[in-house]
């Protein structure tokens, strides 16, 4: 018997609606560019410099809400260690480019001395907020290209004079400088037409020579120790202190030592070393912390005694003075120092510890000018030159042995082309024996033994005294020297026999 036919139904059941996946939102355009960006920086060498540009194209009537938003990236990028320029104006297109009413154009341009530094600012919230608020200001999208970095030229940091201006024999009476080689002759080193300080009637000072804005008032927190000195720093802030500067906790630092030796002035035989006139209050020729640490005992800081000049170490639980500075010089040098510790009560010992927020020399790296890679060049002549401050150096750190002060002098003066390993073609008269500043510019505060950056050229450093040209004003029979391999400078008879290490260049 036929079977009765099915329903159609049943021949073809329903079947019961599957559920689809939603697809994945878009990526939007700021979103594709930060991960096409991302993954270049991936893989890229994180210790190469890096450079970018940004061309925005702004929609007219959005001009000012962009700008203010550049504004506070500008404010907020130029914080951070690592950039060397960060730079936000507005853009003149090229000539030959067609014109374009439809909108205004802005320019990024920055400079950053690694990768690893520009990745911290390609991933801070301040830098998404920007992005992400501006896109739809914009009448199209940004153009972003990136090149490998700059290095700072030869000379970026040009060091001060000592302030000497006199000249003395081995017993310390005063002579006419000519030809004598000594600091009081040359005067080596950058100067300033005008006024050095400007007092800014805010609490504040600012040196005109480097940049940097002091506390007008040189001794307000008393003696303390170092760790106390840093935390009492960064909390200084406008309607305190005797400020209104409108400045923020954070804002002020301890300084490290390149930034309190910047002060210094040579030629005082009495008062504070510091150059004069200036509008500081209670000044006086104390001791003061430096935020910088003792790379081979980080249990001792560095410290400056203004009552002579140069900065010398000691325990950091003893009590001295404190000064506080803001702002980023584009003259004063970085130290080198990288590394911050804490110390242990307990065991009176350093501990090393992560840098970031504690205030030392290694975290806030603001000693301004970041240094030229490489550092020194070695010019193939029996000279090296130091690419961030200028100065040529004998390649030879030990060419003469231990001297006294006037043969140091003496013989620096009569070194030429032909003698230890020279063929630079120099005449006697063109090298001298450095001054103190000069000769303390070489020093790596994040090295020891000798404190001189890695990957230096030089050959037979001595890691031991070195003469400077620079005599004690107060006690004129004595003059300065460097511990080459430590860093400390302190002064001795000028009969003393030391080592010897011949310089030329960075004369006005």
């Amino acid at each position: 018997m036929p079977q009765k036919p099915k329903d159609p139904q049943d021949v073809n059941p329903p079947r019961k609606e599957e559920s689809a996946t939603p697809p994945e939102p878009a990526e939007s355009p700021i979103e594709q560019i930060r991960k096409s960006v991302s993954q270049m920086l991936d893989s890229s060498d994180p210790e190469s410099p890096i450079s970018a540009t940004v061309v925005f194209k702004v929609k007219p009537e959005a001009e000012a809400t962009f700008k203010k938003n550049g504004d506070e990236l500008t404010a907020a990028t130029r914080k951070l260690s690592g950039c060397n320029v960060f730079v936000f104006s507005q853009h003149q297109p090229y000539q030959l480019e067609p014109p374009d009413g439809d909108s205004v154009q802005y320019l990024i341009y920055e400079d950053w001395e690694t990768v690893r530094q520009f990745r911290k600012q390609w991933d801070s919230e301040h830098l998404k907020k920007f992005q992400m608020s501006v896109f739809e200001l914009l009448a199209g999208p940004p153009d972003l290209r990136f090149y490998h970095g700059w290095s700072r030229a030869a000379g970026a940091a040009p060091l001060p004079k000592t302030g000497q201006e006199h000249c003395y024999d081995v017993n310390g009476n005063i002579i006419p400088c000519g030809n004598t080689g000594q600091d009081g002759q040359y005067r080596a080193g950058a100067s300033i037409t005008g006024p050095r300080f400007t007092d800014n009637n805010d609490g504040t000072v600012t040196d005109n020579l480097t940049g940097l804005i002091w506390l007008k008032n040189a001794n307000l927190f008393g003696e303390v120790v170092r760790d106390e000195a840093i935390q009492k720093a960064k909390s200084v802030a406008s309607g305190s202190c005797g400020l209104n500067d409108n400045s923020k906790a954070g804002d002020w630092r301890l300084p490290n030592v390149n930034e309190l030796e910047s002060l210094l002035e040579f030629d005082n035989s009495s008062g504070a070393a510091v150059v004069s006139p200036n509008p500081f209050e209670n000044l006086s020729p104390a001791n003061y912390w430096s935020s910088t640490s003792v790379a081979a005992f980080p249990e001792l800081g560095w410290y400056v005694a203004m009552a002579v000049g140069p900065p010398v170490f000691d325990l950091k639980f003893n009590r001295m003075r404190m000064w506080p500075v803001r702002g980023k010089s584009e003259r004063v040098a970085r130290t080198g120092q990288t590394k911050c510790w804490n110390i242990d009560m307990q065991i009176r010992r350093a501990v090393e510890i992560d840098c970031s927020g504690s205030g030392q020399d290694g975290d806030t790296l603001a000693g301004g000018v970041p240094w030229p890679d490489p550092r020194f060049s070695d010019n193939n002549n029996g000279t090296v030159t130091d690419n961030l401050t200028g100065l040529i150096w004998l390649k030879d750190g030990n060419p003469f042995g231990t001297r006294s002060w006037q043969e140091a002098l003496d013989l620096c003066n009569s070194l030429s082309s032909g003698d230890y390993g020279l063929t630079d073609g120099s005449k006697a008269g063109d090298w001298r024996l450095p001054n103190i500043n000069e000769l303390r510019s070489l020093e790596d505060y994040g090295q020891h033994t000798p404190a001189i950056a890695q990957g230096h050229p030089f050959v037979n450093i001595r890691n031991s005294l070195c003469w400077s040209s620079t005599t004690v004003a107060s006690a004129p029979n004595l003059a300065r020297f460097l511990f080459v391999g430590i860093g400390s400078c302190v002064w001795d008879h000028k009969q003393v026999l030391m080592g010897v290490w011949p310089v030329r260049g960075g004369l006005e």
